[in-house]
């Protein structure tokens, strides 16, 4: 790894498809001091929780920019703020910068609703983002 030119995506909450893990708060914290020093340009922390005392614990040990993805529930409907106030919590809590998933997906133009207080469009249940053809990666609309 080129030191400042990779990055590092962990979801330690993540426990989808039968993903089990019992040693969380000692494995990625060991995990960040063996990595630090090498210079890694990024932490991208999925399911990011700013209350779990993990996110607290990971921020404080991690020396770059930390990425957070805010948890928005894994279910549908998506919060109606599109996790603007996750995202706000996330940054109060340490995080550089926020990542949105299917928030994003589902609304091309999310920045600008988010600033403008425009509505999202719903995410589709009907759609698979993440495999199958171009259905529910360009067919959402925008605004304009």
């Amino acid at each position: 790894m080129r030191s400042g030119r990779t990055g590092l995506r962990i979801s330690p909450d993540n426990l989808i498809n039968g993903i089990a893990m019992d040693d969380a708060d000692r494995l990625f914290p060991a995990l960040l001091d063996a990595l630090a020093p090498v210079g890694p340009a990024y932490l991208h922390v999925g399911y990011a929780d700013p209350a779990a005392p993990l996110f607290g614990e990971l921020r404080r040990r991690w020396p770059a920019p930390l990425i957070a993805n805010p948890v928005l529930g894994r279910r549908l409907p998506l919060p109606a703020d599109g996790g603007t106030s996750a995202a706000a919590e996330l940054l109060a809590a340490g995080a550089d910068l926020i990542s949105f998933g299917r928030p994003f997906l589902a609304n091309p133009d999310l920045v600008a609703r988010l600033r403008t207080g425009a509505p999202l469009n719903p995410v589709r249940r009907d759609v698979s983002m993440y495999g199958g053809d171009a259905t529910g990666y360009t067919d959402y609309p925008s605004l304009t």
